[in-house]
């Protein structure tokens, strides 16, 4: 008996993950997030630092042009963060790059979030083409 539940569970587990995936709300879905120095003044690299609660992905030197990433799966709570440390020359800045509460909606289709850093600010984009100023240099 306790094994049919066991065996039921897991099925509706499966099978409810699965329908969350084909809209977007999987629980171990996987997503990308890219950083890349858009500086057209390059004469400093750009200095990238990640890290959620668990992971610090370390420091990245990105030339003019660079992109850096990492993948990663949301967690079970759904509670999923990174944040990052940027530095260009004097120019320091920390915002959120991925928060599983507003990034993964509005990437849900593509699950791959980018992130553009230019002398103006940060710009936020779903699709590598359409983007958004998320963040401006103190």
């Amino acid at each position: 008996m306790n094994f049919s539940i066991y065996i039921l569970f897991i099925a509706t587990f499966l099978i409810l993950n699965k329908s969350a995936k084909a809209t977007g709300l999987g629980i171990f879905q996987r997503y990308e997030v890219h950083i890349t120095n858009n500086f057209e003044n390059n004469t400093d690299e750009l200095i990238v630092n990640c890290r959620s609660a668990d992971d610090d992905l370390g420091e990245h030197f990105l030339d003019k042009g660079e992109d850096w990433h990492w993948q990663f799966r949301v967690n079970f709570f759904r509670s999923t963060l990174f944040y990052c440390n940027v530095q260009w020359g004097e120019l320091g800045l920390r915002f959120t790059s991925f928060d599983t509460d507003n990034i993964s909606s509005t990437c849900e289709e593509t699950s791959t979030c980018f992130w553009s850093v230019r002398e103006d600010g940060i710009y936020f984009s779903c699709d590598n083409k359409n983007y958004v100023k998320r963040h401006i240099w103190p």
